[in-house]
């Protein structure tokens, strides 16, 4: 597989680190709008070939996959015109802001005889196929809890009314879209597409949610995936059941790096808990 990528954020960091420790692919350029940016990122991670036309990139035949790390909103639109320039196409987290796009992008792909799919790591971790094997330890399920919060860094500028693409509802910013997403595709995962869904958020001055709960109703149990980019708290999952709960804990559901079983507790009133 040779890359190339498009974006110069963190993640892109992370995503050239983890190509440069697999077998059997490379990166191959990079891209930005700005051509001081890409030359920049292309020298930081001694990357051959930089482009700030993204036609050049793919239409450059050495390339044949595109990792797209854009801001949300050019998800949609960047993958289409590589799908269409017959790339493969590795789509960052949230895939497109609408299933519509979601589903063109799809065909397009069959169309073209190339391959897309979403840049999430859930279901390839092994924790979370511990989760699934376990799962029937529950008994009946009652309750699944997830939240993912972490306070953003670009927060302090936001309520300052400095707006920056993760808090700007015109690049499909906000806690459900850049970070509750994890939390989701934890649930649906495992249990599938929800009997209904509704979402309650906390909003800030220009609309966009900083925070949520979003709240996913499934035949005999509830989901709730609790979201924040304005405060921070213990990252978990709780998969509540009448034998037993599983708890994912020690990081976001995005890593799962620690599952333990936890037995039912009868009635602790006016007794002593030594678990």
């Amino acid at each position: 597989m040779k890359i190339g990528t498009i974006g110069t954020g963190v993640i892109v960091d992370r995503m050239i680190q983890a190509v440069n420790m697999t077998n059997n692919m490379s990166i191959e350029a990079v891209y930005s709008r700005s051509e001081k940016k890409a030359h920049e990122f292309a020298k930081k991670h001694d990357v051959k070939k930089h482009y700030w036309n993204l036609d050049d990139m793919l239409n450059d035949p050495d390339i044949d996959s595109i990792y797209v790390a854009s801001p949300n909103s050019l998800h949609y639109s960047q993958s289409k015109k590589a799908i269409l320039a017959k790339k493969n196409v590795i789509n960052e987290k949230p895939f497109t802001p609408t299933l519509k796009e979601c589903n063109e992008l799809f065909e397009l792909a069959k169309e073209n005889n190339v391959f897309i799919f979403e840049a999430i790591t859930t279901i390839h971790l092994p924790n979370y196929a511990l989760v699934k094997e376990h799962l029937k330890d529950c008994g009946e399920l009652k309750f699944v809890q997830c939240n993912f919060s972490q306070y953003s860094s670009r927060y302090g500028k936001y309520k300052n009314h400095e707006q920056t693409n993760a808090f700007d509802p015109a690049f499909n910013g906000g806690a459900l879209m850049d970070i509750n997403v994890y939390c989701i595709h934890f649930v649906t995962g495992i249990f599938g597409k929800p009997e209904s869904v509704s979402y309650i958020a906390n909003r800030g001055y220009n609309g966009i949610d900083t925070s949520g709960i979003l709240i996913m109703r499934y035949p005999g149990f509830i989901a709730t995936c609790v979201g924040a980019k304005d405060s921070s708290s213990e990252n978990h999952v709780y998969i509540q059941g009448d034998q037993g709960t599983i708890r994912v804990f020690g990081s976001s559901c995005g890593v799962c790096s620690h599952v333990e079983f936890i037995p039912p507790k009868k009635d602790m009133i006016g007794k002593k808990d030594v678990s």
